[in-house]
């Protein structure tokens, strides 16, 4: 297990053969850096515990089809919230990173191109399962992972298509702790995370703790910048089409520790590529008259 944020004396962690994402999501604690979604390697069901500690709450969800789980730890009357996951723990128990604590279960939270995943918050004790409220995480450790070399030549390849999405690879990806698209801007790489664009929110992230000015003077002059937190650049932006080769698609999805972009459908099952097709990286990105 691989450490990727702190809150609270609290460490959370990823699995080695997993992938993340902080901004992923349209919902509120994701748009404020406040939570964090673990997926397993693509095809696993397994939920696997980020956290040591003790087992507070582990239960079905009354007012819809999804389980929740809560685990007391660190030193600050905090817990950890985890959304998704089938319980095969029971109150009482210990567990550890990495431990197996439930098995994945498809969530009404998500959309058709949703992959199962634990939603994991860090949260006051006596206020763990509201929508709001959570603690804001720190992602230095993920920060100090990420490595970012410049992806050439800058192209795409169908890799898997599915009625729920198509997977996109770059033919050349060899940084670290990055999602699939790396950017440029003033000489800095950036490595772009979210459900782009039709969540309407995303984030740039750098290998360095601060940003330079000039770097941070463009994002801004590009993008609506809510916040910025060191290397993290929370932003907003209108929500559009993503059209490639003429066909239209919702969006595209990029996640941490994932080379892959997750081209989404308008429609379930719709779509104009099969697998071994290849396209120009710039094809499907959602804002191609900002980069430098």
């Amino acid at each position: 297990m691989t450490p990727i944020a702190e809150c609270k004396g609290i460490s959370l962690c990823v699995d080695e053969a997993g992938y993340l994402s902080f901004t992923n999501s349209p919902y509120y604690a994701h748009r404020h850096l406040a939570s964090v979604d673990l997926y397993p390697k693509r095809g696993s069901g397994e939920a696997r515990s980020p956290v040591e500690g003790t087992v507070i709450e582990a239960r079905k969800l009354k007012v819809m089809d999804d389980y929740f789980i809560a685990i007391e730890a660190g030193e600050y009357e905090a817990c950890v919230k985890i959304l998704h996951a089938k319980p095969i723990v029971n109150v009482g128990d210990h567990v550890r990173p990495g431990d197996l604590i439930g098995h994945l279960v498809w969530s009404p939270f998500y959309g058709f191109w949703t992959d199962p995943h634990m939603h994991v918050e860090v949260r006051p004790i006596h206020d763990r399962l509201r929508a709001r409220g959570g603690y804001p995480l720190d992602p230095t450790p993920v920060m100090k992972r990420i490595r970012l070399e410049k992806q050439t030549p800058e192209s795409l390849k169908v890799e898997q298509c599915s009625e729920r999405y198509i997977l996109l690879k770059p033919t050349i990806h060899s940084s670290s702790f990055a999602t699939g698209l790396i950017l440029s801007y003033h000489g800095t790489l950036l490595t772009l995370e979210g459900g782009l664009p039709h969540y309407g929110h995303g984030a740039f992230w750098s290998e360095f703790d601060n940003l330079s000015g000039p770097v941070l003077k463009h994002i801004k002059g590009s993008f609506q910048v809510d916040f910025v937190r060191d290397g993290y650049v929370h932003f907003t932006f209108p929500r559009s089409a993503t059209v490639v080769r003429g066909y239209e698609y919702r969006g595209v999805g990029l996640f941490l520790d994932d080379p892959h972009l997750k081209l989404i459908p308008k429609r379930l099952g719709e779509g104009n590529l099969k697998v071994g097709d290849e396209i120009p990286l710039n094809d499907v990105l959602p804002f191609k008259n900002v980069l430098s």
